[in-house]
């Protein structure tokens, strides 16, 4: 994507309140707080993980000091072993490339294929900053309203204790 205006047109299209800032590349997380780029806000990490037969992709957000353990998600998910999905699949599903991904791109998954995992942490936050679909902007959020984006555009919102 590499650019972030089909985000922010549909954001102010739901009529979603947001912050917008421009800023130095941020392709880690956790790189945000050295850079004093938190924004006041849950810094969080997003990933796109899959069935090793690409039958089911999971979109996840959560706290950048979480993990996300694969193997208990599997079971939660009732799926088949899970794996980090490739380059390849960003590209298809989210038009991203690895450093930009986040649950904003869901935007792009024309088929609907990605379900959206959110941290439960995040459900009433009222600050959570994330890349618009380039890792030199940032748009925060309230939980209500990163809700109300996804199931605007995803196939199926879940929340899940990473």
């Amino acid at each position: 994507m590499e650019n972030s205006k089909p985000v922010l047109d549909a954001l102010n299209t739901l009529g979603i309140p947001f912050e917008h800032y421009t800023h130095v590349p941020v392709v880690s997380a956790s790189d945000r707080y050295p850079l004093g780029l938190d924004f006041g806000a849950v810094v969080c990490k997003n990933l796109l993980v899959t069935t090793r037969n690409e039958s089911r992709f999971l979109l996840c957000m959560l706290p950048c000091e979480k993990e996300a353990d694969l193997k208990e998600m599997r079971t939660a998910f009732l799926t088949s072993r899970l794996c980090f999905a490739s380059e390849d699949a960003l590209k298809r599903l989210l038009d991203q490339k690895p450093g930009s991904v986040g649950v904003l791109s869901v935007i792009n998954d024309r088929s609907r294929v990605c379900e959206v995992v959110l941290d439960a942490s995040l459900k009433d936050a009222p600050r959570i900053a994330m890349h618009p679909g380039v890792n030199t902007e940032t748009v925060v959020l309230s939980g209500q309203d990163l809700a109300r984006f996804v199931r605007a555009y995803a196939f199926k919102l879940t929340y899940f204790s990473f």
